[in-house]
């Protein structure tokens, strides 16, 4: 069987059209649209799809774009195979979709963490003091050495490892183009990226408090599974440490080889980059050539997906189904409620439920007009009679929904728990 990593990658992911044919062909790539639009007060899909370049490229609007993107290509790929990964990794923004797609954060938060993340970074581009470079065909030892002959190891940085041959630099930009020219006479490629804030540096140090105030405003949620900090270039599955976590991304370098390197440790055999454009798989195929590499967000990869899942062995769908979602978690919720007469109920319940399973099991649709929206309201009121407490309850309905596909079909169930 293969095992997946996800990829989320970020800037640079961005283009005009971008997203558009999932937005077309899947109701629930719409639907996120819809949700991002709604959230920020911005027109996304006007924005992606028929917006001009410099507007699309703004930073608060290009954090947007893409992770309303990258999140429309990953409930599309679950819409059509259901399979979860080892874990996920996300570059930069990307580390926001790949929270997302791990259940730990919604996507309306995350939107709106994005919105304040792009109102506070602009502080910094307003100054134009700063910006970042791409740096290719040289070592991290080559960088450091640059940096410290032009004595700017307090104002430039390495910001992003992103290959064993590709880096970032962040910094002031007096100091930053004196670094660049010492790296373009060793024959490296230096590539200014002069509408870029200088980010995952400490130039980012004034920001990180407030930041930090904002996002413990946010209730997080328990991991699907886990997800690799760009901060530390480990993986982690705890709610409590993601604003934090967060906060530190903003000053720190991208680890992403440390990322990558860590696909062989956990038995990665294959990536899916939920990206309308390859970006972080070709880091992959230059750093780890015997993982398989495919991009859902390109027709090529997509129908190659398609066509392994359908014939491969190794390549097996796992479409969640409802009634089976609701059964397990009835049964892995603890009972608190010591009054045998109700819980009889909560069996009662179980018994209903299982059999709509069995009835879809034998591909019968049922007698309810709409079976999924009796079944949810037969869970809640079965976690009710179990004395679940509020939070536990939602978080429950939470994650059965994310996994179905169904949040937006009852979403006023949700948000009324």
């Amino acid at each position: 069987m293969e095992k997946f990593a996800f990829l989320f990658p970020g800037q640079g992911t961005q283009f005009l059209q971008m997203g558009k044919a999932f937005y077309d062909h899947y109701p629930i790539a719409r639907q996120t649209f819809e949700e991002a639009s709604d959230v920020s007060g911005l027109d996304l899909a006007n924005l992606c799809f028929s917006g001009t370049v410099s507007s699309l490229n703004e930073f608060s609007n290009m954090q947007l774009a893409i992770l309303t993107t990258e999140i429309a290509i990953f409930r599309a790929y679950m819409n059509d195979y259901g399979v979860y990964p080892q874990f996920a990794v996300g570059h930069s923004i990307g580390e926001y979709a790949a929270l997302v797609s791990a259940g730990a954060m919604t996507f309306a938060d995350a939107i709106t963490i994005m919105m304040k993340r792009g109102e506070l970074v602009s502080r910094i581009i307003q100054k134009n003091m700063g910006h970042m470079a791409i740096i290719e065909q040289a070592s991290s030892q080559m960088i450091e050495d640059c940096i410290k002959a032009s004595h700017a190891q307090d104002s430039v940085y390495i910001s992003c490892f992103n290959s064993e041959s590709q880096y970032a630099i962040s910094g002031w930009n007096d100091k930053l183009e004196a670094v660049e020219q010492l790296l373009l006479d060793k024959e490296a490629i230096v590539s200014p990226l002069f509408h870029s804030p200088p980010i995952h540096s400490p130039a980012m140090n004034e920001i990180c408090m407030e930041y930090l105030d904002f996002m413990n405003g946010f209730e997080f949620y328990p991991f699907r599974f886990p997800v690799i900090s760009n901060y530390s270039g480990a993986p982690f599955s705890d709610p409590a440490q993601i604003a934090k976590t967060l906060t530190y991304h903003l000053i720190s370098p991208v680890l992403f080889t440390s990322a990558s390197n860590l696909f062989h440790k956990y038995g990665v055999t294959a990536t899916i980059e939920m990206s309308p454009k390859l970006l972080l798989s070709e880091f992959i195929k230059e750093d780890q050539p015997n993982i398989k590499t495919y991009c859902y967000g390109l027709i090529n990869d997509k129908q190659k997906l398609d066509e392994l899942f359908q014939s491969d062995p190794n390549f097996v769908k796992d479409m969640p189904n409802f009634a089976g979602r609701c059964l397990s978690i009835l049964v892995s919720t603890e009972n608190k409620n010591q009054n045998q007469n109700e819980y009889k109920e909560v069996v009662k319940i179980y018994e209903k439920i299982k059999e709509k399973y069995n009835e879809q099991q034998k591909n019968h649709a049922g007698t309810a007009a709409d079976p999924h929206a009796e079944m949810l309201d037969m869970l809640i009121a079965a976690l009710r009679m179990k004395r679940l407490e509020p939070k536990q309850l939602k978080n429950c309905v939470k994650t059965l929904l994310d996994e179905t596909n169904s949040f937006y079909r009852f979403a006023t169930v949700y948000n009324a728990l």
